[in-house]
């Protein structure tokens, strides 16, 4: 792990309401309500460690001013202005997630992101040559319509081709739902982009990673993150979004929680243990 991401946890963030959605943004002097940032930035830690689906920590980097993290209420969100794609996307999955509502591709902008920050649509991809790859997967929400529909929000899409997209990567999630099958076990999910300095764009300047990564640890159902341990079974994974992915499988992906953090440089697992954390972020194998 850097360092010195381990002290941007809990740093320069603040709190806003925009259509009944939690919004962490970069702190400033103060809010709209004239609250000083040390304030809002304290009742947003408070809402995001009170929210299950970021359990284990909100992932953090050195640059709060491109992190909007929105609660969808399925899952959270790190929305990149910039890159106009999300940073990352993380939620718990367990048994009672999983259902047989129908699939319905209704993908659709996030109104509720900010005035001031372009809404991706369904038609920035067209004729782009990616898909419209879901970060938290459809299936994984798929107990009740509402929730199913949430998951097709442009905000929780990234650029992936199709060959990633509907091979390693769908091999994986569905691994992760047989996992989740257990009644007793509980997921917790972190997934993303790695992106390049000058990354390709598509759409209205839409940035395309180079690879998609995730992490996953399994607890037994309410654990939490005092709950990890060295034992604990995690797996990471990048997979690189280029031609010939297709043709191989999700383990060949496999790597440690600390490459992740080393290409993303987001710190991950932020509640948890520091000295537990140096064990299971260096370690590299399938424990799942």
């Amino acid at each position: 792990m850097v360092e010195s991401r381990s002290h941007a946890h809990g740093v320069d963030r603040l709190l806003a309401r925009l259509s009944g959605v939690v919004l962490l943004v970069a702190a400033c002097a103060a809010d709209s309500q004239g609250r000083p940032a040390s304030e809002v930035a304290g009742r947003g830690a408070a809402v995001a460690a009170e929210n299950v689906q970021v359990a284990l920590g909100v992932p953090s980097d050195a640059d709060p001013a491109d992190d909007a993290v929105v609660d969808e209420g399925d899952f959270v969100v790190s929305y990149n202005a910039r890159r106009r794609a999300p940073n990352w996307v993380a939620w718990k999955l367990e048994a009672s997630d999983l259902g047989h509502t129908r699939r319905k591709n209704a993908f659709h902008a996030d109104d509720r992101l900010p005035p001031d920050v372009y809404r991706v649509t369904p038609h920035d991809f067209a004729h782009s040559g990616y898909d419209r790859g879901h970060l938290c997967p459809f299936a994984d929400r798929n107990a009740t319509p509402e929730s199913a529909a949430r998951t097709f929000s442009m905000t929780n899409v990234a650029p992936q081709l199709h060959e990633l997209n509907a091979g390693p990567w769908q091999a994986l999630e569905a691994y992760e739902r047989h996992r989740a099958g257990n009644p007793d076990s509980m997921l917790y999910i972190v997934a993303g982009g790695v992106y390049d300095t000058d990354p390709k764009m598509i759409g209205h300047g839409i940035a395309v990673p180079r690879a998609t990564f995730k992490i996953v640890v399994l607890l037994r159902r309410g654990q939490g993150a005092r709950d990890v341990t060295a034992a604990t079974p995690t797996l990471a994974v990048e997979m690189p979004n280029e031609r010939g992915v297709g043709g191989r499988g999700w383990t060949e992906f496999v790597t440690s929680i600390d490459r992740v953090e080393e290409d993303t440089g987001y710190d991950f697992l932020t509640e948890v243990p520091v000295d537990v954390q140096a064990v299971i972020e260096a370690r590299a194998p399938i424990e799942l």
